[in-house]
């Protein structure tokens, strides 16, 4: 029996592969033939040349700057292309090239105590090294929104000769070295590395600029819903975090840019569906959202456009977030350092330590944005390079750049057709509000829900905002929004096929955060619980507590005579209205129905201005024995609710509201 010790140091032993005590017997796996010679040879060549230390002659000391390859398959082209420079372009047919698992296997294993690495063989000096990890959340909407992306796939399918379907997100931000190169992050790949050496990079927690990597996945509908969704073109754009942040009206700029070049040679589909994340500049309720995408519908001429996005927390059921593994390849192992600019713009860039700093320092000088773009071009070079040498099976990646000012522009003024006096700035649902014509387009051609949102021609010959048709016309008139999803009338764990309820009047009132949010919301108008409305206050019969007491109006004298008897007749506890139903002021006087004893003081209570308001324990409504702040806890927060010793002495803590950022932490650089 080995012992635990003994082991490790075998372990060892073999970690160290020292040849003076172990020899491994790997070296004389596999085939030893010469059928391979002339490929082996190269690809030697190629690991000398590099000498396993950078790429693209960009070295800082011992440190790694780039791995070799991105993958096997990429090493393999890499080695194929310099065979054809040498013999030329077809191979001869005496030069043969090994498969992928072939070439893999000639390296060293990643674990050498495996009994996989028995058929490695290792004949070059180098191993794969990987690091991962995943975390999800759940989602009260998963299930719903699962139902939701099944519905888009299955109409997608039902209308695939007319449509074209988009899955979009933006990657984690890539941060950009100044005086040294930093490293993207990306380590959650193998890596080709020598077999003693280290990757590293030098790893800032705070860099000032960033590059956002975009991808565009334009997906091959397949025939049936059994299908792949995981095929396709596949477009990645590295924006400047700096001048060119993401949002709404950006990524819909961007969708018209790469439909444009995707369908080069041929008419844009009239029917558009992107599936994105639940980020803000995807969600289907913001208002900039909304416009960003009748922009686009607009833009692109298009019948029909449908927008889905995912559940919280569930991005990673979008089909682009697939396509962030193989980009990693791309990113894995890369530091990055931008170049130098003039001497004035360096000082001026020193002075900056937030992007709002260097984007009010680029307004005040005329040459700071232009030379901070030109000294992360090179950046942006290399990374498009690396980029458009990965594939999705076999479709090689397409670079495309970021969309400019004079792009987004463009876009946006096609919502003209409908409220000229619409400006880009105005993208809250309040601000979007007092534009009527938009708002008539909204009601009349949109579909807004919390998970989607859908722009539909009208096909009405008087309608002044929508172009003609671009279905043919019997498609057209069986063409309908996508529905929601509705539960199984046999199952209500399962929600109906997509056939059953396409083209009948759907809601989403079985969506399960919409039933929550009704089952929990108060009886009575938001409108009328607020702070200025409180009337009176009322004691809890149980717990004493205070609650607030609502109307709508100031009660007159007859009125506030009557609710004084009513307190004589009835007993008000917490969660309970104060009269009974057939009383007249049931429908004039309130209280909240959504409370109980264990409920906190109303917030509201705090900041009500009646007469009769006194300072009361948060927690338990005690008006006695109330602690005093301390003065480091009334620096950090605006607001401090009152907290009695009882509660203290109960393990409870000032509930407070309103983080006071301080000089200190607002000259913090952003971390990116």
């Amino acid at each position: 029996v080995i012992s635990r010790d003994i082991e490790e140091r075998l372990r060892l032993i073999l970690t160290l592969a020292d040849p003076n005590i172990i020899f491994d017997l790997r070296t004389n796996n596999g085939f030893k033939g010469t059928k391979f010679n002339e490929f082996w040879n190269e690809t030697d060549a190629y690991f000398n040349e590099q000498n396993l230390l950078a790429v693209d002659e960009r070295r800082h000391g011992t440190i790694l700057y780039m791995p070799l390859a991105l993958s096997v398959r990429d090493l393999r082209e890499i080695v194929t292309e310099r065979l054809k420079i040498i013999y030329s372009d077809p191979l001869p047919f005496t030069i043969h090239i090994p498969s992928d698992e072939w070439i893999r296997l000639q390296f060293c294993p990643t674990n050498a105590t495996t009994t996989r690495s028995m058929h490695h063989t290792g004949q070059f000096n180098v191993k794969f090294k990987v690091q991962g990890r995943l975390l999800r959340k759940s989602s009260d909407d998963a299930h719903y929104c699962a139902a939701l992306f099944r519905y888009l796939r299955e109409f997608c399918i039902h209308y695939k000769q007319w449509t074209c379907l988009i899955s979009a997100d933006d990657k984690h931000k890539v941060p950009i070295g100044e005086d040294v190169a930093v490293s993207t992050g990306v380590r959650n790949r193998r890596s080709m590395v020598a077999q003693n050496s280290t990757l590293a990079a030098a790893d800032h927690d705070f860099t000032k600029l960033s590059i956002t990597p975009s991808v565009t996945f334009f997906i091959s509908i397949p025939n049936e819903i059994s299908g792949s969704f995981y095929d396709g073109q596949v477009f990645v754009s590295y924006k400047d975090a700096t001048f060119e942040p993401s949002n709404a009206i950006r990524h819909s700029t961007e969708f018209l840019n790469a439909l444009n070049i995707q369908y080069a040679h041929q008419m844009t589909p009239p029917i558009l569906c992107l599936y994105t994340d639940g980020g803000p500049d995807h969600r289907c309720n913001y208002g900039s959202v909304q416009i960003s995408l009748i922009c686009l519908f607009l833009s692109g001429n298009f019948d029909l456009l449908i927008a889905v996005r995912t559940a919280p927390n569930h991005s990673w059921t979008n089909p682009a977030e697939r396509i962030m593994s193989i980009l990693n390849l791309g990113l894995q192992g890369v530091a990055l350092k931008r170049d130098q600019m003039s001497p004035e713009s360096e000082v001026l860039f020193d002075t900056a330590n937030t992007l709002d700093d260097i984007r009010t320092k680029a307004q005040e000088s005329n040459k700071l944005e232009s030379e901070l773009k030109e000294s992360i071009a090179s950046v942006q070079n290399i990374l498009n390079n690396r980029t458009e040498r990965l594939s999705l099976k076999e479709k090689k990646f397409k670079c495309n750049d970021s969309a400019n000012v004079e792009a987004i522009t463009e876009l946006f003024e096609s919502i003209h057709t409908l409220d000229p006096t619409l400006t880009v700035d105005e993208t809250t649902q309040v601000q979007i509000r007092r534009h009527t014509a938009l708002i008539e387009f909204i009601d009349t051609h949109c579909r807004i829900r919390a998970y989607s949102f859908q722009v539909k021609k009208c096909n009405n010959i008087t309608c002044s905002y929508c172009k003609p048709i671009r279905l043919p016309p019997h498609e057209f008139n069986n063409l309908n929004f996508l529905p929601d999803p509705i539960p199984s009338r046999d199952n209500t764990d399962h929600y109906m096929p997509f056939e059953r309820v396409y083209g009948t009047e759907t809601t989403e009132e079985y969506r399960p955060t919409y039933m929550q949010t009704q089952a929990n919301a108060e009886p009575i108008s938001k409108s009328i619980l607020i702070g200025g409305k409180i009337r009176f206050y009322i004691n809890c019969e149980d717990c004493r507590k205070r609650r607030c007491v609502y109307s709508d109006k100031s009660l007159n004298n007859e009125e506030q005579e009557d609710y004084q008897q009513a307190l004589e007749s009835y007993s008000y506890s917490c969660g309970a209205p104060i009269f009974p139903d057939d009383h007249y002021l049931s429908e004039v006087v309130f209280v909240r129905t959504r409370i109980s004893c264990d409920s906190p003081i109303e917030i509201l209570y705090y900041s009500s201005r009646k007469s009769g308001n006194y300072p009361i324990c948060y927690y338990c409504g005690e008006s006695e024995s109330l602690v005093a702040p301390s003065q480091s806890l009334k620096e950090r927060f605006k607001q401090i609710y009152p907290l009695c010793e009882g509660c203290q002495g109960n393990e409870k803590e000032f509930y407070t509201k309103g983080e006071i950022k301080t000089n200190g932490r607002a000259s913090k650089r952003r971390k990116t």
